[in-house]
């Protein structure tokens, strides 16, 4: 079976060691900072945490580290998104990312600006059902006036959703999914007569429609590209390319045959270091 790195083996050129807890307590810092942010380098880092540490964590500290990252993400989704999610015990398959996607297919949202119906959108990872409360077109807030009355104002609460609300966020959720290593699966495939199989992580490939508004800078024209209409498909990624480097690289679904949970001995091939064994 063609499978991905294998389980790292100290070698002669460059000796792969155990995290420190130094480094680990960094890592864990970095990824909350850069969670959230819209810059290239805080997207680049999800990449680079899984080149860098992936070997180097044992199991155990891999999935505890998907669920920090999920939980990150979850944070920002329920500010972002008003999608709120209850999660039992560490067991459950909590992928915030992934759920949002869910919710966007199940409600066919084709435009971001549609969120701004819906006022709470709550998830049960035991159920998998969504509830949702929609929102008013208006709300009340009120604020004391010079003369120490109180005068009430009304003012829509619309907000401006941007792609890179759902953009930036999917470099970390590959990367929880690839830390996430006894729910990664195998996808078997079929190749020009040739069957392989290859173990995966599910992410997601987000395109969006163009609309152009033509607006001014220091008198002269410009085009602004408002992405707001959206669709997105499933795409399998191979754990060996994502930890070489290769984000972008996935399996064409018209080649997958078939995709099978991975098994306890395949998942053992990716344990790091045990601390204190």
């Amino acid at each position: 079976m063609r499978t991905s790195l294998g389980k790292a083996t100290p070698g002669k050129k460059s000796p792969i060691l155990p995290i420190s807890d130094f480094e680990e307590t960094c890592m864990w810092m970095s990824y909350r900072y850069a969670i959230g942010r819209h810059t290239i380098a805080s997207s680049m880092h999800a990449n680079d945490i899984a080149t860098h540490f992936f070997y180097r964590l044992s199991n155990d500290r891999k999935e505890f580290t998907a669920f920090d990252i999920a939980r990150e993400i979850d944070n920002i989704l329920r500010w972002q998104f008003n999608l709120f999610i209850e999660y039992p015990n560490l067991n459950v398959n909590y992928h915030p990312y992934e759920i949002l996607m869910d919710f966007i297919k199940k409600y066919n949202i084709k435009d971001l600006d549609e969120f701004n119906k819906f006022d709470r959108i709550d998830y049960d990872c035991s159920t998998q059902e969504f509830k949702v409360k929609y929102v008013s077109s208006y709300i009340d807030a009120y604020h004391s006036s010079p003369d120490g009355s109180e005068q009430k104002e009304i003012y829509d609460k619309k907000r401006n959703y941007n792609t890179m609300d759902l953009e930036d966020l999917l470099h970390w959720q590959m990367l929880s999914a690839c830390l996430d290593v006894k729910r990664l699966k195998v996808v078997k495939t079929l190749y020009e007569g040739k069957e392989e199989e290859h173990i995966c992580f599910k992410s997601y490939f987000l395109q969006y429609g163009h609309t152009t508004e033509i607006s001014q800078y220091n008198g002269e024209p410009y085009e602004i590209n408002d992405l707001h209409n959206i669709w997105w498909d499933e795409r399998w990624i191979p754990i060996d390319r994502y930890l070489s480097g290769s984000e972008g690289v996935y399996i064409a679904s018209e080649y997958i045959t078939d995709i099978r949970d991975i098994t306890d001995e395949e998942c053992r091939q990716f344990e790091g270091f045990n601390k204190g064994k």
